[in-house]
Order: C-alpha cells, then structure tokens, then sequence
C-alpha cells in the first residue's frame, strides 16, 4: 500500500473542514461539555468501565493530629 502525503495550508483545511465549521459555531460551555465527554469515554475505555456508570470520585481522608503545646 502507497502512503499519499497531500500538503494544504491551514486557511485551505478550515474551509473544507464542515465539522470544525460546526464547533466553532457551538458557544463555549457546549464544546467544553463535549470534550469533557470524550475524555470521560477515552478514560472509561483504558480502564474497561462503563462510561455511563457513576462518575469516579477521589478519596477523602483526614487525619487528625493533636499538637501538644510549644
């Protein structure tokens, strides 16, 4: 199979590029939303979990230390 290696300037791939059209026109809190997303289903898959079970949470812990006086 012959690899094809085709150079195009950045004003040229924007024009044909329909879904980077559509994105840019999406307002900011949805695109964030959306990438949020696919790192969520991105993680989900490296850890072989449902993406669409409860989200992961950190651990809390506290340790309490009581100081003597100084």
């Amino acid at each position: 199979m012959d690899r094809v290696l085709s150079l195009t300037t950045f004003d040229e791939e924007n024009q044909q590029n329909s879904l980077l059209a559509y994105w840019l026109s999406r307002p900011p809190e949805e695109r964030i939303a959306e990438v949020e997303r696919l790192r969520r289903e991105y993680l989900c898959s490296l850890r072989g979990a449902d993406p669409n079970g409860p989200p992961e949470r950190l651990c809390r812990s506290l340790l309490l230390i009581e100081r003597t006086g100084s």
